[in-house]
């Protein structure tokens, strides 16, 4: 089983969470289409991505950097601002 390490939570199963999609920061510098695509279609490029997880049990939101080429995660964070959440967790 996979587990992610969080720096506030500790080691949880992937299966405690939900990934929510590429953040948009991570596609700023991206060609305009294929952020426009991306967002309305789902970014599918093998790459390192930013990304949006919840975490269902705790109800907090991370962003993971992982490299969907390995599924390897170089970074968690926590979003600690309301204007770093997507709608889906705003209450």
């Amino acid at each position: 089983m996979k587990y992610f390490d969080c720096p506030v939570i500790g080691e949880r199963p992937a299966s405690e969470f939900v990934c929510a999609g590429s953040s948009i920061e991570g596609l700023v510098n991206e060609d305009g289409n294929a952020v426009r695509h991306g967002l309305y279609f789902g970014d599918a490029t093998a790459r390192v991505k930013r990304e949006w997880w919840w975490h269902r049990p705790s109800q907090i939101w991370f962003l993971i950097t992982r490299d969907t080429r390995t599924d390897v995660v170089s970074e968690i964070r926590t979003a600690s601002k309301l204007g770093d959440v997507p709608d889906e967790g705003r209450a």
